[in-house]
């Protein structure tokens, strides 16, 4: 298979095509982001040492080291936009931007731990910097619906027919040679195990095969008996369905009934409340009740698929120990893990669903309530076991979500020097002391030298930054914003693609489930959205809201749904001062920390309302909040000066433009040295291609268009465009 960096290097820009009529196939993807390119390995610590030995430099934290440099940056955050820090949130309650106790005030904050992981990934973005361990164990994705790729009469496009059918068939074949099972997963307390014991075999069905029921056969019994749901409608269309939360079907969701079954019918003929009720239907229409069965069984509703019109029946094990399979807690831990854990799971499955009265006591997980696993009650599942009968994979449904490949994911699209060491490697403490990236030289790591003592000390800090404005809250008050949660899932934006792809319907598209090589774009970074129309302090018009799915809130605000939150934003135009300190930089170093903060704008910060470039930071990224100016202002320590003289403006000196731009420089002509041929000229520091990347998002002045920073919608998500690159969104 060709590389596709290679390919993806000459692609030329293509004529998006949208047809007039009422459903639009070609367009060209649209992200509030961008992904800065990987390279091949990162730039080495030392390439900005100079003569020093990098060793002695990174164990220098307790003396002078001769050459280098001691101080501190001044550091100016002006806020171009609405911007929201996070802190813990309260249920229920509106969420100020967090502050710091000064005193009798509380004064808006951004801690020096938020500044310190925007510099960081700045400088790890300009030189192609360790990722460090990746919080992806890996990627899932859930069974396609089966289409014909070949169908011209159907409404989907070509790409997005041929991309399903691919994936149809990568995902049957991952599960080929399985077998599938229904059954009930429950944790033994006693010994803290799990595992799921198969659902008996029934007349209509087989062993480990759950019953289906029509929803006429459900509507029919709900008439017959009182069962306190007055109507069972068909799920709605068009619509996300989540049985526990439809105002019906959210009564019948996994309660035991009494499936009746007549010899020489098909299926389930009628599902009682009660025994007794089940047993009189029985009497009174079966021709032979000797051969007649009445199956205990819990209803279960997956939500919907197409135009699904039945409901499951799980049939009641007789008992837990008879013939039950240990589900291995990797399985479990896995499941119930960020990656796996949807919005939809925690809806669907809340913390009070559970199959008999008491507590079914789910734990919330991956930072949430909702999706767990009940420790005190059964869960319905589907579960695949091979040969052996060792239980390989399980869900909630017939088409849950597995992992796309044996090996993850990630390493196979991050060049191995770029991903560095990951939890749960075997060799990582052999790979302690191996080759030092700037970051990790700046900012200090565990597993820096090989040995016991392996860990260094970083030569940055940060201070907080505070602001001491009396009015430093968005005007219009609490705004309501959708909460966005990107997972990681099997489309194509994170990968790098091929010729033509990027437009149009050329099907051969790379995703997560490709088993060739893939490549994985990039870091990604935030772009800045924002229509100067809405003035300053910024005031979110009705078509703004509309389009960034937020709400100004009235005086009496419905509660937020499970998705939403409320949240007062600091407004633009907010200045806060924060100091960072650095002990023995060489002259790279320094220009490599104040090019991360300058960005491309000039020595001084350029116009802090209206810089050239800017960075983003906090929540709400997507929704244009966090964008911010940075103004350094360097001073240098001479320390053998102050201990010399007790004037306690001794050895400071504050660095001109002429001083920082030197700095600049040193930095730029050894990025220029390692990545770029020819003579290291410091000013073609802009041709390398993450610093091209860095510099094209951080554009606040020449910033993309509002459209062309939008959220794509999941209808346009499902025609499974491809993002451009920076360079030729920008160009």
């Amino acid at each position: 298979m060709s590389d596709p960096r290679h390919i993806a290097a000459h692609i030329t820009p293509r004529q998006v095509w949208e047809p007039t009529g009422p459903r639009r196939k070609h367009f060209a993807a649209t992200a509030p982001y961008g992904l800065v390119r990987l390279a091949d390995s990162p730039v080495p610590a030392r390439d900005l040492h100079g003569d020093h030995d990098t060793e002695d430099l990174l164990r220098s934290h307790d003396r002078t080291v001769d050459g280098a440099h001691t101080g501190w940056i001044d550091l100016t955050m002006t806020t171009l936009t609405p911007t929201f820090v996070g802190r813990t949130p309260e249920r229920g309650r509106v969420s100020r931007s967090l502050r710091f106790r000064d005193g009798e005030r509380f004064l808006p904050a951004v801690p020096g731990s938020t500044l310190r992981g925007l510099v960081r990934n700045t400088v790890r973005m300009l030189t192609g910097g360790e990722t460090g361990p990746v919080n992806t164990p890996m990627l899932f994705f859930r069974a396609p619906v089966r289409v014909d790729p070949d169908n011209g009469d159907s409404s989907l496009s070509t790409r997005a027919r041929h991309v399903m059918a691919r994936r149809h068939g990568q995902y049957r074949k991952r599960r080929a040679g399985l077998r599938t099972r229904q059954g009930f997963l429950f944790r033994e307390p006693d010994e803290d195990r799990w595992y799921v014991v198969a659902v008996p075999p029934t007349p209509p069905g087989e062993p480990g095969q759950a019953l289906k029921v029509s929803f006429d056969v459900l509507r029919e019994s709900l008439s017959r008996w009182n069962f306190g749901i007055e109507d069972f409608p068909d799920p709605p269309r068009g619509a996300t369905y989540v049985p526990t939360e439809h105002a019906q079907h959210s009564r019948l969701q996994h309660r035991w009934v009494y499936a009746v079954h007549l010899p020489g019918r098909h299926g389930v003929v009628a599902v009682a409340p009660t025994e007794g009720q089940a047993r009189a239907h029985l009497r009174e229409h079966a021709e032979a009740p000797g051969s007649a069965r009445i199956i205990p069984a819990l209803v279960v509703l997956t939500g919907a698929a197409g135009e699904r019109r039945n409901a499951y029946l799980f049939p009641r094990p007789r008992d837990l120990h008879t013939r039950r399979l240990l589900v291995p807690s990797a399985l479990v831990e896995l499941f119930e893990s960020a990656e796996q854990v949807t919005g939809y799971q925690r809806a669907a499955f809340p913390d009070t669903l559970g199959t008999g009265d008491h507590d079914p006591q789910r734990p919330p997980v991956a930072g949430g309530g909702g999706g767990g696993l009940p420790r005190r009650s059964l869960e319905p599942i589907w579960y695949d076991i091979d040969v052996s009968d060792e239980v390989v994979s399980f869900g909630r449904s017939g088409g849950y979500r597995i992992a796309v490949s044996d090996e993850n994911p990630i390493r196979r699209a991050v060049p191995e020097h770029v991903l560095g060491p990951q939890h749960g490697d075997p060799d990582r403490a052999e790979r302690a002391g191996r080759t030092m990236d700037v970051c990790r030289a700046l900012f200090g790591d565990v597993d820096t030298f090989a040995g016991r003592a392996s860990a260094s000390k970083g030569r940055v800090f940060f201070g907080n930054a505070l602001s001491r404005d009396p009015s430093p809250d968005l005007p219009d008050g609490p705004l309501r914003v959708r909460l966005l949660s990107p997972q990681r899932g099997c489309f194509a934006n994170y990968l790098l693609q091929g010729p033509d792809t990027t437009v149009g319907d050329r099907p051969d598209i790379i995703t997560w489930s490709h088993e060739g090589r893939i490549h994985l774009s990039g870091y990604k970074i935030y772009l800045h959205r924002h229509r100067d129309e809405l003035g300053s302090p910024v005031r979110y018009d009705r078509r703004t809201q509309e389009e960034l799915g937020l709400s100004v809130l009235g005086d009496r605000p419905a509660p937020p749904r499970r998705v939403e939150r409320d949240v007062v934003p600091l407004r633009d135009g907010l200045t806060f001062h924060s100091r960072v300190t650095f002990t023995n930089l060489t002259d790279e170093e320094l220009g490599v920390l104040l090019r991360a903060l300058l960005l491309a704008n000039p020595v001084d910060g350029g116009d802090p309302e209206a810089p050239e470039h800017a960075h983003k930071l906090g929540m709400g990224k997507s929704l244009g909040f966090g964008s911010v100016h940075l103004k350094p202002e360097l001073y240098l320590v001479d320390r053998r000066a102050r201990a010399l003289s007790p004037d306690p403006t001794a050895g400071i000196v504050r660095a001109t433009e002429e001083q920082v731009q030197s700095f600049l420089d040193a930095f730029g002509a050894a990025l220029v040295g390692r990545r770029l041929a020819g003579p290291a000229d410091p000013e073609r520091w802009q041709e390398v291609a993450q610093a091209v990347d860095v510099c094209l998002a951080s554009r606040w002045r020449h910033r993309l268009p509002w459209e062309e920073t939008a959220v794509m919608s999941l209808q346009e998500f499902a025609e499974f465009p491809v993002l451009p690159s920076l360079t030729e969104r920008f160009r």
